[in-house]
């Protein structure tokens, strides 16, 4: 609702504000519509000059003809804005790999979910892995470490080296840490203390990357589907609870796509044979899993032994799929 004057008087008169950047005071409803509308209830440098820019509009004669004054500037917004109507709350991001800070402004009229924090940090990107298990339900805790994920460029046409695989070098592959992304960033937000981390996944023309509207939060956000999110967690186990957490996710899942999970992991093309990894985890969910498994009988990775985790201390096997798993596991299945 729009303020009366005799409202704007008395906010310039408590906080000693000139006339000449009362607009801000004026118009601050349509300036909190307009950071709805276009930026998603955060606000960065970028997007507040785009708002001020907009509702100074157009200069006639010499004389601004738009609701804000040439005075209104980026720092009379924060003084304003921010820190006397309270409008928004700014929060301070760092990046722990640089060790800068960053700043974003979050909406204080509605409730903005720390993850739209998270994603307001890479332009195109969603919510993946855990976070993404996080949002369809796949887990019953609520991690704050989340990943936002945003793919690389097309590169020229990759075809997996699943014929130079061999066990040796599986082997040594898992013997090792999970590679891991080194683009961490941190914030605290209503006294919880979160992690971002940004992963730059291979090119897939974002299969799988939906719009979903979620409880808890201030606009639609973008996030893997259910099948995308399951394989995601299976190859990168160390950004999705482990296998444990993992396994569960598939149970939770209840209704899988499974030509479609299948119709995805075939397009990712891995080189690594993830093929075993799904049919285990649909194996021990209670899904059919022999049908598709049997078109990799001629498959020349076929005769190799994979592992669902890495490092992994006095694996079990299961024979029939060639897959090397965690002990404990067969508690949760």
């Amino acid at each position: 609702m729009a303020l009366t004057d005799y409202e704007i008087e008395e906010i310039l008169k408590k906080y000693d504000i000139k006339k000449d950047v009362y607009g801000f005071i004026k118009y601050s409803d349509e300036i909190v519509l307009e950071a709805q509308m276009n930026f998603g209830n955060i606000l960065n440098r970028t997007s507040i000059i785009a708002i001020i820019k907009k509702f100074k509009g157009e200069f006639e004669e010499g004389k601004n003809t738009g609701k804000l004054k040439s005075k209104a500037t980026l720092n009379k917004f924060l003084e304003i804005v921010v820190d006397k109507l309270e409008l928004f709350k700014s929060i301070k991001i760092m990046n722990e790999y640089k060790g800068d800070y960053i700043n974003r402004y979050v909406a204080s009229y509605t409730y903005v979910s720390p993850y739209e924090i998270a994603l307001s940090l890479l332009s195109n990107s969603f919510l993946s892995h855990y976070s993404a298990m996080y949002i369809h339900d796949l887990t019953i805790n609520a991690p704050k470490d989340i990943y936002i994920n945003k793919e690389q460029f097309p590169k020229s046409s990759y075809l997996g080296d699943g014929n130079n695989i061999s066990q040796g070098r599986i082997d040594y592959a898992f013997s090792k840490k999970m590679r891991r992304t080194n683009m961490i960033y941190s914030f605290s937000y209503d006294d919880t203390s979160y992690k971002v981390h940004v992963l730059n996944s291979k090119n897939t023309h974002n299969t799988g990357v939906i719009s979903k509207d979620v409880i808890g939060f201030s606009k639609p956000i973008k996030t893997t589907n259910i099948e995308r999110t399951l394989i995601d967690a299976m190859v990168r186990p160390g950004y999705s609870g482990g296998v444990s957490e993992i396994l569960d996710a598939f149970i939770r899942a209840e209704n899988i796509n499974i030509k479609k999970i299948w119709e995805y992991l075939e397009k990712f093309n891995h080189s690594y044979p993830y093929y075993k990894s799904l049919a285990f985890y649909l194996k021990n969910a209670d899904y059919d899993y022999k049908s598709e498994f049997k078109k990799y009988k001629n498959d020349p990775r076929n005769h190799l032994t994979f592992y669902l985790d890495y490092q992994m201390i006095a694996p079990k096997e299961d024979e029939e799929l060639g897959v090397l798993y965690p002990r404990g596991i067969d508690d949760i299945s």
